[in-house]
């Protein structure tokens, strides 16, 4: 879901209580496109929405009455990828044949490309909801697409680690200023990586850390020119070509991981309003590039649309993958 505005907020306390079921369905809509109530609150005593943009993100908390909303994804928007936290209460959620009840300090991932469905429970239920940029996520966390609508485990070190930054997001956004919300963002968005997935992992244990920390190592060079698939294979102690067959478990090459990572960088560098004094051609420089005509190929290919008019809002995503 993507926000409609740069900031929100809602409160039924201030609103006459024969209206509050209907201004509650009215703004659930207009504050996030393609959502709709499907079983509408009844005279709902509490209720409270309030929206804070990071960047290219957003982070909502809501206060919610006993409530079942659906939603669909629009095509109007970027599509956005989703942490959600229950902060009090329970809310059930369900997307892509999979399904969880959300308790106190529970989380879990929601997909902006598939349809979802989320019921909160009665008296009330408060949740946190960390919208971040669908490409930037999965850019950095394969299949975790195939994991929506499940509870993270937070006896897992990774997952407590997550839970515990947004909770503490939660209560300083509000006093940040726009350049730290950006750079909030940015964490969040590698955070995201930590945690193991929920549901057993498709991989091998073993693979499946070695993918990790092979992502994780592309990243940390990511900016310096001379990163190439030996240097990564080198740095994991294994030959290039069995690095290779350990990432052809997830669909792409070594090298072709470096490529996407560079380039899904420059891309939300393109849109992040600290970097608007930087030329394109710097941008493409600080994430590894040494060519500018052959980032601006590069981008088209992948997204559509040159790197300027990129900038300016237009294109997206050549390749979204929905939940499988």
């Amino acid at each position: 879901m993507a926000a409609s505005f740069e900031s929100s907020e809602l409160d039924l306390a201030s609103v006459e209580e024969p209206e509050r079921a209907a201004v509650w369905m009215r703004s659930a809509g207009k504050l996030f496109p393609g959502l709709s109530v499907c079983k509408p609150p009844v005279n709902p005593s509490v209720g409270r929405i309030r929206g804070i943009p990071l960047g290219s993100g957003h982070l909502w908390t809501v206060l919610s009455p006993p409530v079942r909303v659906s939603y669909l994804p629009r095509h109007d928007s970027p599509p956005m990828f989703s942490v959600m936290l229950q902060l009090e209460g329970a809310t059930a959620a369900a997307q892509c044949g999979r399904e969880c009840t959300l308790t106190a300090g529970d989380f879990c991932v929601l997909d902006g490309l598939a349809p979802f469905d989320l019921e909160a429970a009665g008296p009330s239920s408060r949740i946190a909801f960390m919208q971040m940029p669908r490409h930037a996520v999965l850019s950095r966390r394969e299949g975790l697409e195939r994991r929506t609508a499940q509870v993270f485990d937070t006896q897992e070190p990774g997952a407590a680690f997550l839970r515990n930054a947004l909770t503490n997001l939660v209560e300083a956004a509000p006093l940040l200023e726009p350049e730290q919300r950006m750079a909030a963002l940015a964490s969040m968005v590698q955070m995201v990586g930590v945690p193991r997935l929920p549901g057993g992992d498709s991989l091998t244990g073993r693979n499946a850390e070695r993918i990790a920390a092979t992502l994780a190592f592309i990243d940390a060079e990511l900016a310096d020119p001379t990163l190439t698939a030996q240097r990564v294979a080198a740095a994991q102690g294994l030959s290039r070509r069995r690095l290779d067959q350990i990432l052809a478990t997830v669909g792409t090459s070594l090298s072709a991981q470096i490529w996407l990572r560079r380039l899904e960088q420059a891309a939300n560098d393109l849109r992040d309003p600290r970097f608007n004094d930087r030329t394109v051609t710097q941008i493409a420089f600080a994430v590894g590039f040494e060519d500018a005509a052959h980032f601006t190929r590069a981008f088209k290919r992948r997204y559509g649309c040159t790197p300027r008019e990129w900038r300016n809002g237009a294109g997206g995503p050549a390749a979204e993958r929905c939940c499988r």
